[in-house]
């Protein structure tokens, strides 16, 4: 075993979640990419060595911040890193690789989770429903507090729907929010592994030549179709699913968008760059309705032999 490649690894995977804790907002971007260099050492060097990481960097945040802290690290980050890596190693389809490496610990959680309530027979919804009202309420004391008056009617405002609701859309938010991160963790590792030039067969076709099964758009079509039904159950399932599909087809239009950008010529940076601007602007919705509309259009011409950019 390369005793010094899993020293290294287990530091940077420590150095990233520590920054959630202790760096305000760019902490909190660089968290989200803990997984990467397990992934990176379970990939490059053996999964042996990855576990070895995986495990050492667990008891480094237990020394560091107790057991909870490992746990959340273990449980939200290590999960993720782990099937991940794993479907690399298995030479997955992206798609397949993200899935698994998103829902493994959304899964475990949930059924963690769903095992905690049961026990103490306490509904998961009301619980998370209390809590958000109590936070909002001592959040606007606490603006009232510092003389924020503008701030504790703004945070006073929001309705009692809007927290019914986003109770009920958080199985959908979390999935596709999960999903996102193993994709960019996926994204990350891969370009270190490529630059390693690599023998295995893990790294795959660039982003921009990227789309989801066709196959998927029938599961939109259902979700879509659930919305519309007059129960309030069927309805709440619909949207959680039309979240998830969203970000499928979001995933899908910006491999579009960066295709055509570099079919420019545009460095890198700038893509970066007009795709982030693309994404926080009313023109997402555009971006999801080019993913949807790439199904049967084939924009890219994709569907055929892969292409090389």
């Amino acid at each position: 075993m390369d005793f010094r490649a899993i020293f290294l690894a287990t530091v940077q995977t420590v150095g990233l979640y520590a920054a959630g804790f202790v760096i305000p907002f760019v902490g909190q971007v660089l968290v989200l990419f803990t997984p990467v260099p397990v992934i990176i050492t379970w990939v490059r060097n053996s999964r042996q060595e990855g576990l070895a990481v995986l495990c050492a960097a667990a008891v480094l945040a237990s020394l560091l911040g107790g057991w909870q802290t490992a746990a959340i690290y273990f449980f939200g980050f290590g999960l993720m890193a782990l099937g991940t890596a794993e479907g690399m190693r298995r030479n997955l389809k992206a798609e397949q690789i993200a899935l698994i490496g998103g829902l493994l610990p959304v899964a475990v959680i949930g059924t963690v989770l769903s095992f905690y309530f049961i026990k103490i027979g306490t509904n998961p919804v009301t619980t998370v429903e209390t809590y958000l009202h109590s936070s909002i309420a001592e959040a606007a004391k606490l603006y009232t507090t510092m003389g924020l008056t503008e701030m504790t009617s703004l945070v006073t405002a929001v309705p009692d729907k809007f927290i019914h609701y986003l109770v009920r859309l958080i199985p959908g938010i979390a999935i596709a929010t999960s999903v996102v991160q193993a994709a960019c963790c996926y994204g990350m590792a891969r370009s270190a592994i490529a630059r390693k030039q690599m023998p295995m067969t893990v790294v795959q076709p660039s982003f921009a030549l990227w789309f989801a099964p066709d196959a998927w758009v029938w599961g939109l079509i259902a979700a879509l179709a659930l919305v519309v039904l007059p129960h309030e159950m069927s309805r709440l399932v619909g949207w959680n699913l039309s979240i998830i599909f969203a970000v499928v087809y979001l995933a899908q239009g910006t491999a579009i968008v960066d295709f055509y950008l570099r079919k420019g010529r545009i460095r890198p940076f700038v893509r970066g760059l007009i795709i982030a601007i693309i994404l926080v602007l009313p023109a997402i919705v555009f971006v999801i309705a080019l993913g949807i509309v790439d199904i049967w259009a084939d924009v890219r011409n994709v569907r055929g032999p892969v292409l090389k950019i």
